[in-house]
């Protein structure tokens, strides 16, 4: 990514939003993706609009960098965080040092990137910003992936691709509807990424919807019922669980499924404890809200669309490289 892309990136809209369970649970160094909201440049109201204290301004060192257009509080973080962070490509600079005398060094770019969405995005600090990119490199690490049960979910996109997005979602959570064509965009651009489903039911009556999910899949229509549920999720929202049943029934109607089978799915204990296993599988790794991702079992913290292409370029670069970064 050249430096000059950075500033549609850095104030473009961001994935920080989620659903969540009824219980807080840890959850990983990194928060869950979820749906896209506008970033705004300006600090909240209550923040500081200048500098931090002692903070300098080294907008005119990095005229590559889009710093110009932050407010003074998010330039002088992330001014500080260049000249305090140490480069993960190996060499004796800053980030500071590498933008400026090590002008081949994508690291650096990268880090910059991942620091300035931190920062405009959550008006995070720089300590705030480093513990987020630090964060982002240790992901890599093969002890910090998790295993995920792959081939019993449904997947779009090559089954041999190199890597495979798996992302947890609630057919009930607004934040997944919102989300959903991102992920789908990036697997149609890419031909090294394939998508996979896991349901992770957290509102009233999604296990509703996650059984009814998985009684198409077991039909062969998983991706048609899928795509009718989230189309009809706002019409979902104020049924009791008698109607959401028979909604479900509608839907299987419209899907071309049985809706006598459809009917002995909703009702079916083995299907209600598989997705029961599935939500406990969550659990175990500690998610706590939906939508959650996960590329090759390295949770994906919240980005916008453009940086999860980031990511994925920096999956094919781990994996082209055998587990290591590309020298400089």
């Amino acid at each position: 990514m050249r430096l000059r892309s950075l500033l549609p990136v850095v104030l473009g809209p961001f994935l920080f939003a989620a659903c969540h369970g009824s219980s807080d649970r840890s959850a990983p160094a990194a928060a869950a993706p979820s749906a896209a909201a506008p970033t705004p440049s300006p600090p909240p109201p209550g923040e500081p609009s200048t500098a931090p204290t002692g903070a300098v301004d080294c907008s005119s060192q990095f005229p590559q960098l889009p710093l110009s257009e932050l407010s003074p509080r998010d330039r002088g973080e992330f001014c500080k965080f260049a000249s305090d962070t140490l480069c993960y490509c190996g060499c004796p600079h800053t980030v500071a040092g590498c933008l400026k005398e090590h002008t081949s060094c994508h690291h650096a770019v990268r880090m910059a990137t991942i620091a300035l969405s931190e920062i405009v995005a959550s008006s995070g600090t720089a300590d705030a910003a480093a513990k987020f990119v630090n964060g982002y490199y240790d992901s890599f690490k093969p002890e910090n992936r998790v295993k995920l049960p792959v081939d019993s979910l449904p997947c779009q996109g090559a089954p041999n691709a190199a890597m495979t997005l798996v992302e947890f979602s609630d057919f009930d959570c607004p934040h997944c509807k919102a989300a959903r064509p991102i992920f789908e965009q990036l697997v149609k651009d890419r031909h090294d990424t394939r998508l996979c489903f896991a349901s992770f039911p957290l509102h009233k009556n999604s296990k509703l919807a996650s059984a009814a999910a998985e009684y198409a899949r077991k039909k062969g229509a998983f991706w048609r019922f899928h795509d009718l549920l989230f189309e009809t999720q706002d019409a979902r929202a104020s049924l009791d669980e008698d109607q959401y049943r028979e909604a479900m029934l509608k839907l299987a109607d419209e899907a071309g499924l049985d809706r006598a089978g459809m009917k002995a799915a909703l009702a079916d204990p083995d299907i209600a404890s598989d997705v029961a296993k599935m939500k406990d599988l969550a659990h175990s790794f500690g998610i706590d809200g939906t939508p959650w991702v996960y590329v090759n079992g390295r949770v994906l913290p919240p980005f916008s669309a453009e940086l999860y292409q980031l990511s994925l370029d920096d999956e094919h670069e781990w994996i082209a490289n055998h587990g290591h970064w590309a020298q400089d």
